[in-house]
């Protein structure tokens, strides 16, 4: 029952595709702020952002300038400039400032907030300012007002319940007083104990949960049932300052085995936080902006995923742009690349903000991914050419993808496909070059043929290659038919052209080769007309003195990755598909 109070995370996010009216701001820049590049962007193309990155690169303060955006908010709530700490007022110029962008009135503006201290009686106040060249605006840039839009800032660092804030951390002074009054009165033959404020304050709290307390709603109680896996039969919350004044929340449970319940000081700290960010999100407004910091905390992995999915649940109904900082793979690695933003430290000790990794080679530069994907290719030929598209695309993505060279040929290969099935390996792709590619469509599962006899005919209708026989295989059944199919029509893909050499085979960039090592001379005709590609590459070495096939070939390659001929994009596309596929 409680399974059906949350759509699963991946109808979640397909319906978050479309949902570009949830992306509130669309864009942050910074022109300069703490230590981010000059001028780094930040776009958000997914109602759902992820900041992942290693201690100290700036996803907190990164929030801080999103809390900041608001109309009647401040960066300064949570960064000023004390004696120990001082904020330069300028950098080559520039004041502290980041922009927004935003939707008013039907056209897209961009608005900066820049620190602008007002003597000792405001040191750290911010304000939007005018948009000037300086600060990368056009010429006749408007000055545009922030963005008048709700924004919920919870940081799981400091949100602990009332009495984890007493108890942490009590005030010695108060401790002194209070033990100071009960030898007095003799009511205690030993030193005075936190513990016994806490027991005194507690009959007043039950008074207040009894009369102020808000139960918490059916719905709400559902899902923290899913997500913590407890079977709760009630519960309460209230936000209160009677221990010692420390603002916080109680939250008290009832369940079947506790009839009394049991409150915070009962609870783990992972089941107050999970209460609260449930609490809050279900309270907040539609069409808000939501800043979660570590929102992993003190939960388990399978809660963390959970929680994911309420999360992308919510954002769904309630039309919610949600940022969160983390370190968690389990709230990072379903999600889509749009949604992933790393921030990369540099030597100079300024962070860059990259928006081309996948989710796994994102947990890859934070070190906490799990074991990458695998491509099996033909060759070293397509080897070279699946690594400099991966290098090319991302400096993170060849660390994170295996390539290997399967000898034995692609019967030998075929063979691995029927294993690779067999066993899910979902993590393991295959790479065949262009002449492999079957002349029918692997079809989707409601449409396979009926039948062990048809399966196995389509099966060799998809593996036949150049010629036409091809491999042998045994299956045993229908469903092993079926699992290959599968395999095939999800990990299997096919370079452009027919062979590597033919792929990346161009005159011009041969001329060009040639031109730079003899300048004046120009390739013979009949190489280019010659149909052996490999034999092709062979004699223009051949015209290249200190040159091996293996040394033209990998010229070739890096002229065709610079073009943008239509192969060049199907390999981007290929490998693209394999670096975001879901294992």
């Amino acid at each position: 029952m409680v399974r059906k109070t949350l759509d699963s995370l991946a109808t979640s996010i397909r319906a978050l595709k479309d949902a570009d009216d949830a992306i509130h701001i669309k864009a942050l820049r910074f022109p300069n702020y703490r230590n981010l590049e000059p001028n780094a962007k930040l776009p958000f193309e997914f109602p759902i952002t992820v900041l992942l990155g290693r201690n100290g690169c700036n996803k907190s303060s990164i929030l801080h300038a999103l809390h900041g955006c608001q109309k009647r908010s401040s960066v300064s709530d949570f960064w000023f400039e004390t004696q120990l700490d001082a904020i330069p007022k300028t950098v080559n110029g520039l004041k502290q400032s980041f922009t927004h962008t935003y939707l008013r009135d039907g056209r897209y503006v961009e608005c900066i907030k820049a620190r602008a201290p007002r003597g000792k009686s405001d040191p750290d106040y911010w304000e939007a300012v005018k948009p000037t060249r300086v600060y990368g605006f056009p010429p006749n840039a408007r000055r545009e007002p922030p963005i008048d839009c709700a924004i919920v800032h919870l940081d799981f660092r400091g949100e602990l319940p009332a009495f984890d804030k007493y108890f942490y951390f009590p005030d010695p002074s108060h401790l002194a007083s209070r033990s100071a009054y009960a030898k007095r009165r003799r009511v205690l033959r030993r030193e005075y104990k936190k513990q016994d404020y806490l027991r005194q304050r507690s009959r007043r709290l039950r008074n207040h949960l009894e009369q102020h307390g808000s139960p918490i709603p059916a719905d709400e109680l559902e899902v923290l049932k899913y997500i913590l896996e407890r079977n709760y039969l009630s519960g309460t919350i209230l936000k209160h300052s009677l221990f010692h004044g420390h603002e916080g929340w109680t939250i008290q449970f009832r369940t079947p085995y506790l009839s009394g319940g049991y409150s915070d000081a009962f609870a783990g700290s992972g089941e107050s936080a999970a209460a609260l960010l449930v609490h809050n999100i279900l309270s907040v407004k539609d069409r808000s902006i939501v800043l979660l910091d570590e929102p992993e905390t003190s939960l388990h992995p399978r809660a963390q995923t959970r929680l994911l999915e309420f999360i992308a649940h919510y954002a769904v109904r309630k039309s919610l742009q949600v940022v969160m900082a983390t370190h968690s793979i389990h709230l990072a690695e379903k999600l889509p690349p749009s949604a992933i933003r790393v921030l990369e430290p540099r030597e100079n000790d300024k962070v860059s903000i990259s928006t081309s990794h996948s989710p796994r080679e994102a947990l890859h530069e934070i070190g906490t991914a799990t074991t990458g994907k695998t491509v099996i290719v033909e060759d070293e030929r397509a080897k070279h050419i699946v690594i400099s598209e991966l290098n090319y695309s991302s400096p993170k993505a060849a660390s994170e993808v295996r390539v290997v060279v399967r000898d034995g040929g692609t019967s030998r290969i075929f063979r691995d496909i029927q294993a690779y099935a067999n066993a899910d390996r979902r993590n393991i792709f295959v790479v065949l070059d262009g002449d492999h590619r079957p002349e029918v469509e692997v079809p989707a599962d409601a449409d396979l043929p009926q039948g062990i006899v048809g399966l196995k005919k389509l099966i060799s209708a998809i593996t036949s290659g150049p010629n036409k026989n091809g491999p042998k295989l045994d299956f045993v059944d229908e469903q092993d038919c079926t699992r290959f199919i599968q395999f095939f029509r999800r990990n299997v893909r096919f370079l452009p052209g027919s062979t590597p050499e033919s792929l990346v085979w161009d005159e011009a960039s041969a001329e060009a080769l040639i031109d730079n090592v003899c300048p004046g001379q120009e390739v013979n005709g009949q190489i280019g007309s010659i149909d052996d590609s490999k034999k092709r590459l062979e004699l223009l070495a051949d015209r290249v003195p200190g040159m091996e096939p293996l040394g033209v070939f990998q010229f070739l390659l890096g002229r065709f990755l610079a073009s943008d001929v239509p192969e060049r994009q199907e390999l981007h596309g290929l490998v693209k598909d394999i670096r975001e596929r879901e294992e």
